[in-house]
């Protein structure tokens, strides 16, 4: 449930009075701040159940025998058929001539009467509200069904891009006690509520759903009528919609635009953090409010013996500076931040760092609050602005230390591999910050 861990994220900084980047990660270490949550806040689910449950009875009555009324019109028909005349009937009959023929001795006869026709009216507004009900708690049964299911661990959701790793792969970064986290009452909630879901969805294909189908769907408060007030079985149904309204106002989900800054906060502190714990110090400390509303970095500053990290960040992107003034260069790193699951994310930045799961590549990864592993990924990430190792540059000046190729082209101040796009320099003689590389394509590889 990555939307509802990171709704539960932002519920940190409620009530609080703006706190400097540098105490917020002192406050991780001491226990009282987090960007790993586990799981959300727990529903109660209890009463959720409990009451759709028994409501599930009364709908299903009303949907077996809708109240439905009488409606009576008067059609036109040949008279030796008509078998249900009334006095209006009648009364319309004698007023329309163009309905009466003259016979041969000379009197005139109606060969068309206006007979009564009654049919039964299914379109009342009780009925469009059941229909809508049907759709709505179907709906809403969605996100506590996602709720108890993220207390059911399993592969897949523990490692994103699981289905894209090879078996050695995935047994190498595989937690051996994943499964032991998982909550055997939220199990239990879990199939409660997809069998509640599963039973609604029967209702879909009934009859009376069919028929309030070619009708306009209800939508808005609905209003306590006669029949919701004195008919048990539709007062039942409207007392479930007032619940259902008054349990997802306790939710508090976020907007879109707050979604947005709050996932950037999320990410932008969060790689303070990792940097922090790589051996960084904050030199250009911020502090930091409300973050569900415009939340941005700019000119934020960390430092280590070697690098100076810049970070400015706003709601779509993150932008990583890293300076290292022993080698007189820089390396500019563009992190696009995408929460729109209904818009593609871009294809011109260094990475992609996303609230929903992603395409397998090297340049984007899911990180979300609930998933530790997804943690580890942004780590990744971050680790490739500021990534040293010990090589000899008497060889690797000359021999490509990513592909092995001699193509290098010595631009001064780093390296660029003509052949596979590698870029590197040397901080000395045995260390090197490798600042751009590919990993080796699967095309290449046959070659």
């Amino acid at each position: 449930m990555s939307v509802a861990s990171l709704e539960k994220f932002n519920k940190q900084f409620e009530k609080e009075e703006p706190r400097l980047v540098s105490q917020l990660l002192q406050a991780e270490r001491e226990g009282t701040f987090a960007f790993y949550i586990p799981s959300a806040d727990k529903l109660d689910t209890a009463t959720l159940i409990e009451r759709v449950n028994s409501c599930l009875p009364k709908l299903v009555e009303i949907v077996r025998s809708p109240y439905i009324v009488l409606k009576s019109e008067y059609e036109q028909v040949r008279t030796e058929l008509a078998g249900n005349l009334t006095p209006q009937g009648i009364q319309q009959t004698v007023k329309n001539p163009k309905l009466w023929k003259k016979q041969r001795d000379g009197s005139l006869r109606p060969e068309y009467v206006y007979a009564k026709n009654n049919e039964d009216e299914y379109n009342t507004y009780e009925n469009r509200v059941i229909r809508s009900l049907i759709d709505k708690t179907v709906r809403f049964l969605k996100l506590p069904i996602d709720y108890a299911k993220d207390g059911v661990k399993n592969l897949y959701e523990a490692y994103f891009q699981s289905a894209s790793l090879n078996k050695l792969d995935l047994i190498k970064l595989m937690d051996s006690d994943l499964f032991q986290d998982s909550d055997p009452q939220d199990f239990v909630d879990y199939k409660r509520l997809y069998y509640l879901r599963a039973k609604l969805n029967q209702l879909r294909s009934s009859d009376f759903y069919k028929i309030m189908s070619a009708f306009p769907a209800f939508a808005g408060r609905p209003e306590a009528t006669n029949l919701f007030v004195h008919n048990p079985n539709y007062n039942a149904c409207f007392k479930l919609w007032l619940f259902l309204d008054e349990f997802n106002a306790g939710l508090s989900l976020l907007t879109q635009d707050e979604r947005r800054s709050v996932y950037c906060a999320f990410v932008s502190l969060a790689m303070i953090s990792i940097y922090v714990k790589l051996g960084f110090r904050i030199v250009r400390d911020v502090a930091v409010g409300c973050i569900d509303r415009g939340f941005s970095l700019h000119g934020f500053a960390l430092e280590n013996g070697t690098f100076r990290v810049l970070l400015n960040s706003d709601a779509d992107k993150i932008e990583v500076l890293v300076q290292c003034a022993s080698v007189k260069t820089q390396q500019k790193t563009v992190i696009e931040l995408h929460t729109d699951i209904a818009a593609p994310y871009g294809k011109n930045n260094q990475f992609v760092v996303s609230l929903y799961r992603t395409d397998y590549s090297d340049r984007t990864a899911c990180v979300v609050p609930s998933n530790k592993n997804s943690l580890r990924d942004l780590e990744s990430i971050v680790r490739c602005t500021v990534f040293e190792l010990d090589a000899d540059r008497d060889i690797y000046s000359k021999v490509c230390l990513v592909c092995g190729s001699n193509m290098l082209d010595d631009k001064d101040y780093f390296y660029r591999c003509e052949e596979c796009g590698a870029v590197y320099s040397f901080l000395g003689p045995q260390k090197v910050w490798l600042n751009q590389f590919n990993v080796l394509s699967r095309g290449e590889e046959e070659k």
